[in-house]
């Protein structure tokens, strides 16, 4: 018995030991405390082209437990930066975003060090520093400047937040534009609490612990409580590149998603989803398939429609293009109305979900089979089948089936016609939210971006070009085009491309079908191009890709590990002709070539040739899928890297003797 009774108390002491162990964990960083050696440093040798790096960044989450308020969710955060180059000082300038009448800022603190006469000198925030920013409907940001920011400077912020909304259990990225010297998260999650983690990014952990440890109601009744701990050293700068969504889809990060509470001597809450248990409680939401329901309001469009339509092509045409014309978007993100359909209709404006869902019930009026697909865009992140959550949406679609065809809508854009979604919506799949069954929904465009450029031009004896480019856009090539000379006029675009080509001139210019979305956007113009031709007596100099030409590879990292994302195909299509004077020949030019991508994945034309006395060339660069794997990467940098290196070949061209 008294063996036992000694094994029981070596048990008690180990799990004693564990909490204390956990406890007694000592801060990676105290606020206020800077050394000499942190003010010191001129570089980080991991990265000596930083501009800055941030030495600590530790957060902690806890939900403990009052006798007033029950458990709170609380977070704390400490983060120090060292700014070693001028671009470095923009660091200075910090955001807290906060959840409206969720969270509250309980705590703020933020200073700045710098040396002056061998000392360390601080300069606190001020309160002419701060502001307060609405960024959307649901949040608001602390914006936060720092004062006597300099080369050299180290900086701090240290601040707290409490919350009773327990959904919202931060998301700690460990990785960011610049190197991270230590980042860790601790998370305290008492046994009534349980939640889902998900670990995002290519950097694995230095520190993953789960410890457990006990904590004390004020009753004096003891409860567990898991006390999580990740950490990462000397965290790369995450560099952007081009053709890629957020970049929150591939940092280093551990994510939170609420799966059940156990009340304490209460009720169970399960919030664990299934896609069908999102699509039963959103059809019956009061903010979005409640909302499908009634639509009298829509009674004079639906009859004029009706009237009008001479099949459900146009029927749906009509819809869309009515619901563009009379609502503005007031540019916010959402995928559950503000107030009501009715008071949007009323007011001609609102937010994405006012308007899709608007244009889905207007199509259900017109008896057209038309339901929502919900989605998050391309900046908000990427949706992970496997989690069903409906927190991670962000915006909503319509769905229409005409002649055995779906199609999806979206009415924010006035620029976008019916056979495209804007951009931002092409995230991989959205949800179709339906009575008759949910599925996945591939938002990938069929439309291509299509650039085709087609030059005849004349070179005459004094080096210069003249004659006709027409330029036409298709698809995502149009729609950016159009958005960018919306509200200007033709002569304000013959000035910018004036301005943009240097050498080009414009003697005449036209443009075709700027506000005709369902076609081509063309260009037209008589130009003369001087500066482009170099004259060393006997011989010419000449590149022909004129202004078309790639000068730049977009893709420099040495790996990247994350996917590289067109959203859409892409084809850059240059044709040139050009007449040279009697009396010259071509002495020299560029070999032609072929590239190809793996699987047919893209490829890349060269072909010039000399015949009846004008040169003709043609080059195209065309990529067939929208969506690259990140082991896929090299093939593309090296397909880029030929394409300039061919792009920058010149034809040399001999005055005859």
């Amino acid at each position: 018995m008294k063996h036992l009774l000694s094994k029981i108390c070596i048990v008690i002491f180990f799990l004693n030991l564990v909490t204390i162990q956990a406890s007694a964990e000592k801060d990676p960083i105290k606020y206020g405390k800077v050394s000499m050696e942190e003010m010191e440093m001129k570089s980080y040798l991991p990265d000596t082209t930083a501009s800055a790096v941030i030495l600590c960044d530790y957060g902690i989450t806890d939900i403990p437990y009052t006798s007033s308020n029950g458990f709170e969710m609380t977070f704390k955060r400490v983060i120090r930066i060292k700014i070693l180059k001028k671009d470095g000082l923009k660091q200075a300038n910090f955001d807290i975003p906060l959840y409206k009448e969720r969270d509250n800022l309980t705590s703020l603190k933020a200073t700045s060090y710098n040396i002056e006469n061998d000392k360390i000198v601080k300069s606190k925030l001020k309160s002419d520093g701060k502001f307060i920013e609405q960024t959307s409907k649901y949040i608001q940001t602390y914006k936060l400047t720092l004062p006597n920011v300099k080369v050299g400077s180290v900086i701090e912020y240290s601040y707290s937040i409490r919350s009773n909304y327990f959904f919202n259990l931060r998301t700690w990225y460990f990785q960011k534009s610049i190197p991270v010297k230590w980042s860790e998260y601790r998370v305290h999650i008492p046994e009534f609490f349980h939640y889902k983690q998900l670990s995002k990014g290519y950097l694995n952990f230095d520190v993953s612990d789960k410890e457990y440890g006990i904590d004390h109601f004020p009753n004096k009744d003891s409860y567990s409580i898991e006390k999580f701990r990740w950490a990462i050293s000397e965290a790369p700068a995450f560099k952007k590149e081009p053709y890629m969504t957020t970049s929150k889809n591939f940092l280093a990060a551990v994510e939170f998603e609420l799966g059940s509470i156990q009340q304490y001597k209460g009720a169970f809450k399960n919030y664990t989803a299934t896609w069908e248990k999102i699509n039963k409680d959103l059809i019956q939401h009061q903010y979005f398939g409640f909302q499908l329901k009634g639509g009298n309001f829509l009674k004079d469009v639906v009859a004029k429609i009706n009237t009008e339509a001479k099949n459900d092509v146009d029927k749906m045409n009509m819809a869309f293009n009515f619901i563009k014309g009379h609502m503005k978007w007031n540019e916010y993100n959402a995928k559950y109305v503000n107030t009501s359909l009715r008071a949007a209709f009323k007011e001609k404006k609102g937010n994405v979900a006012d308007i899709n869902l608007m244009l889905v019930l207007l199509l259900r009026k017109l008896e057209l089979k038309a339901d929502p697909v919900i989605l998050s865009t391309r900046s908000n992140g990427m949706i992970f089948p496997t989690q069903p959550n409906l927190s991670k949406f962000n915006y909503v679609v319509g769905l229409v089936k005409v002649n055995d065809h779906e199609m999806l809508l979206d009415a924010t854009e006035p620029l976008c016609s019916c056979k495209m979604l804007p951009f931002r919506c092409m995230n991989g799949e959205g949800r179709l939210v339906s009575a008759s069954g949910t599925r996945w929904i591939n938002l990938n465009s069929k439309m291509p971006y299509k650039h085709l450029t087609n030059s005849k031009l004349t070179l005459n004896e004094e080096g210069e070009l003249t004659g006709e480019i027409v330029d036409s856009h298709i698809g995502y090539a149009a729609l950016n085009l159009r958005k960018k000379y919306e509200d200007k006029t033709s002569d304000d675009i013959k000035t910018d491309l004036e301005e943009s080509n240097q050498g080009l001139t414009l003697e005449e210019f036209e443009i075709i079908n700027q506000n005709d979305i369902e076609k081509t956007l063309q260009t037209k113009s008589e130009v003369e191009i001087t500066d482009k031709v170099e004259d060393t007596g006997d011989l010419i100099y000449l590149n022909p890709m004129l202004y078309e030409q790639t000068t730049k590879n977009p893709f420099t990292l040495e790996e990247r590990k994350y996917p590289v994302d067109y959203g859409h195909s892409y084809d850059e299509i240059y044709s040139l002709e050009i007449t040279i004077p009697e009396g010259y020949s071509l002495e020299s030019k560029p070999e032609n070539c072929r590239i190809a991508l793996p699987n047919k994945a893209g490829s890349y034309i060269y072909s010039i040739q000399l015949m009846n006395g004008k040169i003709i060339l043609m080059s195209r660069i065309k990529i067939t899928k929208p969506l690259f794997a990140y082991y896929e990467y090299p093939y593309l940098k090296e397909f880029y890297k030929h394409i300039v290196a061919k792009q920058a070949e010149m034809i040399v061209i001999k005055r005859n003797s």
